[in-house]
Formats: C-alpha cells, structure tokens, sequence
C-alpha cells in the first residue's frame, strides 16, 4: 500500500550467505549502554483526539484528523523534556470484521485502524529514558494522498507541524485534553521525527516546511523508516539515518537510500551525521505492530508476499532455511537505532553515536547483528576529509584534494549512476532497477539522477587504485578511520556466486614506508548479495570503515598515498564511492 506502483518481478540469481556487521574486528562493547533498553522512569501513555476533520492541508482534498497518542514519564519529574514525534505511513483506514476499507472518515458500522498504536513498543522505551514521545495518526491523509500531486508528502509535512503548534500550546498555556499538565514540561527546541513509509518522506518534507516558516521548532534528528522518496526532498545540517530492509516487499527498491545519497554533498559545510542501516532479513511492516499478522485488528501481513514468486526467495522468501528476520526481531532493529539516534542527536546522549558510525556491533536489543551501517561525516575540517568523492570523469584522474589518482589492471574503470553523461545504471538493463535503489527513478522526480559510482573489475592480482594525498592534504592523523562505500557487483560473473569479495588496502607516507591491511580485517561489507527473486540481490553500498590504528610503521602526518590492491582473489568487480578520513560526529 506504501509504493505507487507495482513492478514486474522475474529474475534469477543464486542466494548467498550472510555476514554481520563489523567484520571480524567489531566486539560488542560489554561496557556500552543499549539504547533499547528500558529506563528507570515510570511511564503514562495517553491520547487526544480533536476530531476525524479537525484539520485540512493545505490544497489537500479533504480535511483530517488530529489525533495522537503520547507516552511521557509519569508525573513529568523536572523536565522539560526533548519531543519526538512518530508518523505511520500508508495502510486501510478502516475495518469491520475481517474487512478492510481506505476512506475516511470511517463508516459508522466500521472502526479506524489504529496504525499510530504500532511504535509504542520505542514511544514507551523513549519515554521512560526522559522524552516526551507523541505518535501522529495519518489516517485521513493516507485515504486522499494518491489523488495529489505529491502524493501527500506536503500534507503529511503540514500535519506534523500542525501538532508541534499543538503542543507549543500545551507547553505554554496548556488545553484540553491535558489542562496544563504539560507547561513547562516540553523542549521544543529539541524535536526528533521518525516516519515510516510514506511517512518518511513525510518527516523528511516536514524539515524542510518547517525551515519555510523560520524554523520555529529545533529538529535534531529525522529518521525515514523503510521510507518512500517519490518527490526527492533534500535535508541538510541536521543529524539524518534512513533504514532500508533488505527483504521489503512493498518499498520494493529501498528508494529512500536517496535521502542519503542527495544529502552527502549537496551544501558545503554541512555540519550535521547521515547514516543508513540496511536490515538484513527486515520487510516493510514489521516495524508496526498493527501491519503485522496477528495484530489485534485485520490489514496486518507480511508485504514480501507482494513480489512476484518471493516466496521461493532463499534470502527473504518462506523456504526453509531463509534468512528473514521475525516481527520480533525486526521491532528490536526499530527499537535499537530509532532509539539510539533519538537519544544521540536530539538528547545529546553522545554514548550511543558508535551504534550509529558502525563502531560498535549492535546492542542486545536490536535482537540481531546481520546489520550494515552507512556513515558519512560532517563536512567539518576535524571530522571529514574527502580524498575522492567520485562525481565527475575528471575524479578519474583528479581526486578531490587535487592528487592524481591512477590505477592498473583495471576494466572497467569508469563512473556511472550519476548525472549525464555518465550512464542511468551501473547494471545492465536486463537487472530491475529494484535491484539498483541508488539509481532507480523517483515517481514525481523522474529525471534527478542518482548516485555516481566506480565502476571497476579486475582478472590480474596486479590490479590496483591509487589516490595521491597532495601537500596539505597529508596529516591525516587527527582522523579515526579511512572509509568508502562499496558493494559487491553481482552481475559480473568475475564474482564467484555466494562468495564474498577482499582486497587490501595501503598507505604509502613520505618516506616510502608502507602498511597494508586487508578490508575483510575490519568490515564484512564486500558480501555477495543475496537473494534470487524479484527485487533481490540488490546493490547497495555500505561504508567500510578501516582504523588508522590498524596502519602500523607509518608515519600518519605525512601520507602520500592511498593504494587498493586487489590481490586477494584472482578477480572481481566492485561499485564504489566516498572515500575519505573521517571521524566521529
């Protein structure tokens, strides 16, 4: 119900095993907190509904409700408190017996589906660690949004800003249904936003509005769940994670991947963490527990059944033996990193940031490792420092800073998925562009292309990708790590089916001295994407993230190079991009 369309889904590819995130030198940190878990502080959980057309967006076809529910720690003790505010996405509406309906409002013989109801299980951990947690039905917006333009990612903004008005009210004079329980209680300028489907587009148009009217409310953090990116919204200089399940029926292409990708060098000093975590195993509507089969009302079901054959999936299907995730497990991903950003980025609990860089392996509560974070730093002197962003052809010969970049033994070697000319795809057109997020087409924003990539292969264990550090780029040593994005290219057979890929990487400093490491040391990201159906495999890259602690005998404040050797299989063929220094936010 989330997508727009529905794709034709027929193709065939072997499954692969699974790896989890890390890599071999990421521990679970047994003195690090667990963000998902439960805090000392009592909770009330409680709703206000003022009405099924309380309130209309503007050009929208139809007035809505305004209605959430609100889970705050009990008493309000001290405070004010942050405010984080959920948003579904797309489902019926309505239900009578077993029957579901998209109107609104409902029929008087039928009751609305209680979709804002599903993340309570994160609003009351929340809640209990000290925030105000308010979760946004969306139902009247889901019934009318195919018949706008945007297809209700404006409106969905304009509701949001519409409750935080609400609760400007509550915080200073106080209303009905909470008389001034809440005055004084809510910090509004500490304000995260997490919306799921259609409502990520929804959290991520809605910090954009916002910023149209002067930015009255100080949001942190936005976090699109498994998000639709039908109108290819921008967000700059504030903290963004976008979670992209790899097994999702229904935002079949992970398109939210943009929101990443668009943001990494759209405005220059750009202050604020981006980060995606590809769930492994994860489908759409698992996260909600009221779209989940055995909710207490009807619609709930498990949307990897929408693809075409996706039951004999190896990977996500029903087979024996797949690797999906349960509704359990996948709430505890939700409850884990919806949690730890929250509290990293708009609490200011810096302890759970190495959750989000890909430091640390995740927490207890996120119930499973088979996880791979993205992470790219702020644009800021200290924390980022770009050696080749990959745009252009001239990045081919030029990096970034300046320095040359050469290599050798290498075909392909040429940039694609990126503005013309280089080509749409970094696949061929006999793969879905499901199967390619970074560059499948956006449903009202057809011509933005999308992520540039190196596309590269080797057939000689000679072959090697160098970057020269030019003078003033060579002190890297107040840096934590060297990092890029990478993906195994599943299509060229140089790539053994199911066997994941290695290379080594060098530093090269002014004397000459080398130190060289393998990738596979510190990151499990060259895996072989799994799956055989439909919108699986799929190339999405993911950061590997190497510690410049891991370079020994060379000397860190004068590197004169950085060198790919790809000698640790006979060939191979990868997608790259964003190769940096980088450090924590």
């Amino acid at each position: 119900m989330r997508r727009l369309l529905t794709n034709t889904l027929a193709r065939a590819l072997a499954c692969a095993s699974i790896l989890v995130v890390g890599g071999a030198a990421s521990k679970v940190n047994a003195q690090a907190p667990d963000p998902g878990a439960a805090g000392p502080l009592a909770v009330t959980r409680e709703e206000y509904n003022y009405g099924d057309l309380a309130f209309t967006p503007t050009g929208f076809p139809s007035a809505v409700e305004l209605k959430a529910s609100v889970h705050y720690p009990t008493g309000l003790p001290g405070g004010p408190y942050p405010l984080i505010v959920f948003l579904h996405g797309r489902h019926v509406t309505c239900y009578r017996g077993t029957t579901t309906a998209l109107r609104w409002p409902c029929r008087n013989t039928e009751t609305a589906i209680p979709s804002y109801q599903g993340y309570d299980y994160i609003a009351q951990n929340l809640a209990s660690n000290g925030y105000i947690v308010i979760s946004i039905s969306s139902n009247g917006i889901n019934a009318f949004d195919n018949n706008v333009t945007d297809l209700g990612a404006q409106a969905r903004a304009e509701l949001i800003q519409r409750h935080l008005q609400q609760w400007n009210t509550f915080n200073t004079a106080g209303a009905a249904p909470f008389g001034t329980k809440f005055v004084g209680k809510v910090n509004l300028q500490k304000v995260g936003t997490m919306g799921h489907s259609r409502g990520g587009e929804g959290v991520v148009k809605h910090y954009v509005y916002n910023q149209s009217q002067g930015s009255p409310y100080g949001v942190k953090a936005v976090f699109p769940l498994a998000p639709v990116d039908f109108n290819r919204p921008v967000i700059n200089n504030v903290a963004l994670a976008v979670a992209l399940p790899y097994c999702d029926g229904d935002v079949n292409d992970n398109q939210g991947v943009h929101f990443y990708d668009d943001a990494r060098y759209n405005v220059a000093g750009d202050t604020a963490p981006k980060h995606t975590i590809q769930v492994m195993g994860g489908n759409h509507n698992y996260f909600n527990t009221m779209w989940t089969p055995g909710a207490p009302v009807p619609g709930g079901s498990d949307d990897w059944g929408f693809t075409t054959g996706g039951s004999l999936d190896g990977q996500c299907g029903t087979v024996a033996g797949n690797h999906r995730l349960t509704a359990a497990q996948e709430r505890g991903v939700g409850l884990a990193y919806i949690s730890a950003v929250m509290r990293a980025y708009v609490g200011g609990e810096t302890q759970f940031v190495p959750y989000l860089t890909g430091e640390l392996a995740p927490p207890p509560s996120a119930q499973t490792n088979d996880l791979h974070i993205s992470y790219h730093a702020p644009d800021v002197a200290t924390k980022r420092r770009d050696v080749n962003r990959l745009l252009t052809s001239t990045n081919l010969t030029t990096n970034t800073l300046g320095g040359a970049t050469t290599q050798t033994g290498l075909t392909p070697h040429d940039l694609c998925g990126g503005n013309s000319p280089q080509p749409q795809h970094c696949l061929s057109a006999a793969q879905a562009t499901t199967r390619q997020p970074h560059t499948v087409p956006s449903a009202r924003a057809t011509t933005v292309r999308g992520l540039s990539q190196l596309r590269t292969g080797w057939s000689t264990s000679a072959a090697n990708y160098t970057n020269d550090l030019p003078t003033g780029s060579r002190d890297v040593s107040g840096f934590k790590w060297l990092t890029f994005r990478v993906s195994v290219n599943f299509e060229d057979t140089r790539n053994p089916l199911g066997i994941a890929q290695n290379f080594r990487v060098q530093l090269t400093d002014g004397t000459g001295a080398t130190s060289v490491v393998t990738v596979s040391s510190f990151s499990d990201v060259l895996f072989y994407p799994p799956g055989s159906v439909g919108p699986v495999p799929k190339v999405l890259l993911n950061t590997a993230r190497i510690p410049l602690t891991g370079f020994s005998g060379v000397n860190l404040t004068d590197i004169r190079n950085v060198q790919f050797k790809f000698d640790q299989s006979p060939q191979g063929a990868l997608l790259i991009s964003d190769l940096a220094f980088s450090a924590a936010p």
